[in-house]
């Protein structure tokens, strides 16, 4: 029997399919009962005994991992390993999978959702109506407006196809271009400077690199086009969160969508805010996409396991 630990702030809500699969294999499961990102010493502590882990975004440094002694196999519920030390889990034979169902989908669907609720202030409008007010605001049409895209990968692209009907013109930037795509979808690439002064929304689709850490720094955000609207569904990282407050509070931006934070779960003054929309790290919870990652995870799991 191996000692299980399910590191995720969720598992296994809208299906049990992933825990019979472990239970069938005869694991130990222990759950995460803090429903939040754990710490590194709420993961060594969690997660001691544990052979198996069904990882989440808390990290897998070389400090944590070198204090799980008995860990075998981190089966990663996703698609980004940038919060795991690969260099250190290969040294140590640790095994490591990933998800191949990709959470795309839902991704780009809450990034068009942001969108649409910030341009229309939707969330905005019904806070003020069910507090009493009857209130209206002037918003923004999508339709026709620029939108910029930095990280071009999967997800990113899935929102070019998901956004077709609002007549875009579309900007990336990316260190890897695919021409092919980019023609197909009339997308054009250019430097992060002209995507940031020429777009009416820039929307974040990076991993987690030491380059791309604090990469919205105080001087790009001061950079982005005034009255536009900022997205981040990528990782809490790569903005800098103090600058960006200031261009909300300042008006200098129209609004900003954000579902990820460098500190989770976030409490800083973001929330005293009327024109940013903050969402938990929603952005694979779409029932359909989670059911198969978690049975997939559960499955990479077992699979690693047997593996010995």
């Amino acid at each position: 029997m191996h000692n299980i630990f399910i590191a995720t702030s969720t598992f296994a809500v809208h299906s049990n399919e992933p825990i019979i699969k472990l239970e069938d294999g005869g694991e130990a499961i222990a759950l995460n009962s803090s429903f939040r990102k754990v710490t590194s010493e709420e993961l060594i502590k969690y997660a001691y005994d544990s052979t198996g882990i069904i990882a989440g975004t808390e990290l897998y440094t070389k400090e944590v991992l070198e204090q799980l002694p008995n860990l075998k196999v981190i089966s990663r519920l996703g698609v980004g390993m940038d919060n795991i030390d690969l260099e250190f889990t290969k040294e140590k034979g640790i095994k490591v999978f990933k998800t191949k169902t990709t959470p795309a989908p839902a991704v780009a669907e809450l990034v068009l959702g942001l969108m649409l609720d910030l341009a229309r202030k939707i969330s905005y409008q019904n806070n003020i109506l069910k507090s009493g007010t009857w209130k209206k605001e002037m918003g923004n049409l999508l339709y026709g407006k620029t939108l910029g895209i930095i990280g071009l990968g999967t997800i990113g692209k899935t929102l070019v196809k998901l956004v077709k009907g609002f007549d875009f013109k579309i900007m990336a930037f990316d260190m890897f271009h695919d021409d092919k795509f980019a023609k197909e979808h009339e997308v054009n690439y250019c430097d992060i400077g002209t995507l940031l002064t020429q777009s009416d929304i820039v929307s974040i689709h990076l991993n987690l690199t030491s380059e791309t850490n604090t990469l919205m720094n105080k001087e790009r955000i001061a950079a982005l086009k005034p009255g536009c609207i900022f997205i981040n569904t990528s990782r809490g990282e790569i903005i800098n969160e103090d600058a960006l407050y200031v261009a909300l509070k300042e008006k200098h931006i129209f609004g900003a969508g954000l579902d990820v934070f460098r500190e989770e779960p976030y409490s800083g003054p973001l929330l005293e805010l009327n024109n940013v929309i903050l969402t938990p790290h929603i952005g694979s919870y779409a029932k359909e996409i989670r059911i198969k990652m978690e049975i997939e995870a559960a499955e990479n799991l077992i699979r690693g396991l047997n593996e010995e």
